[in-house]
């Protein structure tokens, strides 16, 4: 059987010590290929264009798009005082962030989730996002009203999106086709006024319907 053929990251870092350990991390490991580290948006867009990577990780300092692509997978590079950058990305599409601290076993388990498509928070990362979204968001009953409104079924949609499966996933739990799962997590986003599955997955924790750490990071 062919191995399966590796995840292509590449790397927008601002901070130069940041860029050079994330890129000795990910070129020395199994199954990865570093696609690029560059310094600036500027190159980002540039590199993009060239080598479509499978994983952007981004620096939040570097001015992203208003709403992130479904590919690349883009994971925010962060530290733990951007609570409100890392909430905007995450509503606007990323597929996570990472600490620019996170230890190699956690970057690559990180960058490989988001290149299968998962939602990728970590428990401790899940409870400081839901306890930051309560403090940055518009009025909390607004947000959990919303929730409120959806069907018993499209709750358990919900959920299994904040529990960060994907629609293959969401489909076996649910016993439905894989294209049926699909469009009721669309029009889960959509009822919830959210631009992407990511902030949807954020209101499934802010309401309990999922517990930090039922994620797979």
């Amino acid at each position: 059987m062919l191995a399966p053929p590796p995840v292509r990251v590449l790397v927008a870092e601002r901070d130069p010590a940041v860029r050079a350990r994330l890129s000795t991390v990910l070129d020395g490991a199994d199954g990865v290929e570093l696609a690029g580290a560059v310094p600036d948006a500027t190159a980002a867009r540039v590199t993009l264009r060239r080598r479509l990577p499978d994983v952007l990780l981004l620096d939040l300092r570097l001015s992203p798009p208003e709403q992130f692509p479904r590919r690349p997978a883009v994971v925010a590079l962060a530290t733990f005082d951007s609570d409100a950058g890392i909430l905007r990305a995450l509503r606007d599409g990323a597929a996570g962030f990472l600490l620019r601290s996170a230890p190699p076993r956690d970057l690559i388990k990180v960058v490989r989730l988001a290149a299968d498509g998962h939602l990728v928070l970590s428990p401790d990362a899940s409870r400081r996002l839901v306890s930051a979204a309560s403090r940055l968001s518009g009025p909390r009953d607004d947000r959990m009203a919303a929730v409120d409104r959806l069907t018993a079924h499209e709750t358990r949609v919900l959920a299994a999106v904040g529990a960060a499966l994907t629609n293959a996933e969401i489909a076996e739990r649910l016993e439905l086709p894989e294209p049926v799962v699909r469009e009721q997590v669309a029009r889960v986003v959509r009822k919830l006024g959210c631009a992407h599955r990511t902030g949807a997955g954020l209101l499934a924790y802010e309401r309990g319907l999922c517990r930090p750490g039922d994620g797979r990071a």
